[in-house]
């Protein structure tokens, strides 16, 4: 039996990931972070290692006394732990915040797939067991874009790529090809929120990676969330990158969606 390791971050996407590869009959263990897993994923798994941030150091020797060979990172790690004091940190991720040459996510994970890799691991890309989930170009919901969203999801992807480029954000918010608001650590759907009290009713987002994107970490994620905060701000319309992002669970949110009259599309 194929084994497959997980080191989970927030939210549910590790869990998708657990049980997607288990479907496919691979053992699969995992370690949690006792700051931002969520306690579910150990029931989806058939080990589980928890470590406080602090001690995260030791994930690799654990991995590798569980005969781990592939590795998967799924799931978020909140941006803002990378502001945190070194100091509460260990000696091995002490090291590490040395080599950044900054304090973004993107520089952060970018370090820590090459550590991995240094430490001999093959790490997968973050889509690998949910490629279903992951849309091809067109609209995916009944309702298409209007004629005003389509504009503004042409002004706004090479504005959200930049963005991404520059390691601030995947997202922002526009509307009549007004940027609206950016994503920064506070997340997507805060973002969006955000927008609505800017703008109000009718905003388009917008959420994209850069060109030469490492999909081994921070792949483009939008879930249930994402559609409440829109509903919640006005916004209609949602448009990703086709064959880029990853949508939980994809036919869940289109019926989301379609109930709620909003238009998802894969651009």
């Amino acid at each position: 039996m194929s084994k497959l390791g997980i080191i989970a971050g927030n939210r549910i996407f590790p869990i998708h990931v657990a049980r997607a590869a288990k479907a496919l009959g691979y053992e699969v263990v995992a370690v949690g972070l006792k700051e931002e897993t969520s306690p579910d994923l150990e029931k989806e798994v058939d080990r589980m290692h928890w470590v406080s941030l602090s001690q995260i150091g030791e994930v690799p020797g654990w991995f590798k006394r569980e005969g781990v060979e592939e590795l998967i990172l799924a799931g978020q790690i909140k941006p803002e732990r990378l502001l945190e004091g070194e100091s509460r940190f260990d000696g091995v991720v002490q090291h590490l915040f040395k080599l950044l040459p900054d304090r973004s996510g993107n520089s952060a994970m970018k370090l820590a797939v090459r550590y991995l890799e240094s430490q001999g691991f093959r790490v997968l890309d973050s889509g690998t067991f949910l490629k279903d989930w992951i849309p091809a170009a067109g609209t995916l919901t009944r309702r298409a874009p209007t004629p005003e969203e389509q504009e503004d999801l042409r002004f706004g992807l090479p504005l959200a790529r930049e963005l991404a480029r520059l390691g601030i954000g995947q997202t922002l918010v526009v509307r009549r090809k007004a940027v609206v608001a950016v994503e920064g650590m506070e997340g997507t759907d805060a973002a969006i929120r955000r927008a609505g009290q800017i703008a109000g009713p009718g905003c388009v987002v917008v959420k994209a990676c850069e060109q030469r994107h490492d999909m081994r970490f921070d792949i483009p994620v939008v879930g249930a969330d994402t559609l409440g905060a829109m509903r919640e701000s006005g916004a209609g319309c949602l448009g990703v990158e086709a064959k880029r992002t990853l949508l939980f669970d994809l036919p869940q949110m289109i019926a989301q969606a379609d109930k709620n009259g909003l238009s998802i599309v894969a651009l």
